[in-house]
């Protein structure tokens, strides 16, 4: 009798412990990765909020804390669905920077998201490439996969090309898709490569698979990717030097200005030409998405002064979101956040809209050192060499 009394005892404080266990699990997490399914889903009513970073290019213990309380308070103002990371997250200014300062850079911007129970997906930019030799693309993506909030599937051909889909609030079926591609880094030729012939054949098959599962009805899908394609261009036109607002770009020598008939008016800003992939390299992505006719938004990093959308000719939604980062040049005050509002009947009329540092902090960002350095000042440059000698320019056009 004694040894039933034990027993019985022993097994309720053992259901009672499962019971606090149980809680503390799924205590800080969604019950999704409590339960280890990283299905993302829409929520009950019907909405999905995705928040942009990019090229955070922060470093270890050098990292700045105005980066980090930036990003910590749009988490907080905004509370994501899921947060993109596109490129960059390593910094360009740190030559002897170690796999442990890699670390710690993605530790700063991932925990916050952790700690929160918030998905994460993350691709790399070409500053992260810049890093191989320390730390090469399987370490980097132990980086992010240490956090149970990374929510990458490693399904493509690289660990930082993938795919992920978006379920509705019952999970019943996918409607919405992200895809998350790795522009890679430099060209041997100069400018930058783009994406390669097998990541483009594994987007085509992909596109084609999405559309057969959901009855041969294309895929609506997100692309989110660091360089962006040289067809960016298709935002603007070309113009004179001494044209308002003309940027110079170093890719092809000549003076652009955005169409303001295919700009969208969301406050997003133009600082720089796009140091887009390179004019003479045909990666066939931009016409695969033509192709397919599933993307619905195609949005990048990379220039750090650029944060405008538009539509081009074809009807695809593409733009920026500005820099976050404090270590690397910028715009001042307005680093941003870009924020994307999906809702599930209609995924395709999505809304998109900035935050600027300074409008949501109560420290307003101040002179930043290294924006002195943008890109932005080689057309301040030009301007002055065409103001002199844009006749002589001339003769040899």
């Amino acid at each position: 009798m004694k040894m039933k009394k034990f027993l019985c005892v022993l097994m309720t404080a053992m259901l009672a412990l499962s019971c606090c266990i149980g809680a503390y699990a799924s205590d800080g997490g969604s019950a999704a990765s409590a339960s280890g399914d990283k299905t993302l889903k829409f929520n009950e009513d019907g909405s999905f909020k995705i928040l942009m970073f990019n090229d955070t290019q922060d470093l270890g213990k050098n990292g700045s804390s105005k980066m980090t309380d930036f990003l910590i308070k749009a988490i907080d103002s905004e509370d994501p669905d899921l947060v993109v990371f596109v490129g960059d997250q390593l910094s360009d200014v740190y030559p002897f920077a170690s796999a442990k300062d890699f670390a710690v850079a993605v530790e700063n911007i991932c925990k916050p998201l952790e700690d929160r129970g918030i998905p994460f997906l993350a691709t790399l930019g070409n500053h992260d490439h810049d890093r191989a030799n320390v730390l090469d693309e399987a370490g980097q993506y132990a980086l992010y996969d240490r956090f149970t909030m990374n929510y990458a599937t490693e399904n493509g051909p690289d660990p930082f090309t993938y795919n992920v889909e978006i379920k509705t609030h019952d999970g019943s079926r996918t409607a919405l898709n992200i895809f998350m591609m790795d522009s890679n880094n430099k060209a041997p030729e100069g400018g930058y490569a783009g994406i390669g012939a097998d990541q483009l054949a594994w987007y085509n098959e992909t596109s084609a698979a999405l559309k057969e599962a959901n009855g041969g009805t294309v895929m609506p899908s997100m692309i989110f990717q660091h360089v962006p394609v040289k067809e960016i261009y298709n935002l603007f036109k070309e113009c004179s030097w001494n044209t308002d607002g003309a940027v110079y770009s170093r890719r092809d020598g000549k003076w652009y200005v955005l169409d303001e008939n295919k700009i969208a008016d969301d406050g997003g800003r133009l600082g720089e030409a796009p140091c887009s992939e390179n004019f003479d390299r045909i990666t066939g992505q931009y016409q695969a998405w033509l192709e397919n006719g599933d993307i619905i938004g195609a949005f990048f990093g990379h220039d750090h002064v650029n944060s405008y959308w538009g539509v081009t000719d074809d009807g695809i939604k593409m733009g920026y979101n500005g820099g976050c980062g404090f270590r690397s040049y910028g715009d001042g005050g307005c680093r941003s956040v870009r924020v994307f509002e999906f809702s599930e009947d209609d995924v395709t009329n999505y809304t998109t809209r900035l935050i600027f540092h300074d409008d949501l902090m109560d420290e307003k960002a101040g002179l930043v050192l290294a924006d002195v350095f943008s890109p932005a000042l080689l057309t301040k440059l030009m301007k002055v060499v065409y103001f002199f000698f844009g006749w002589a320019i001339g003769l040899f056009k």
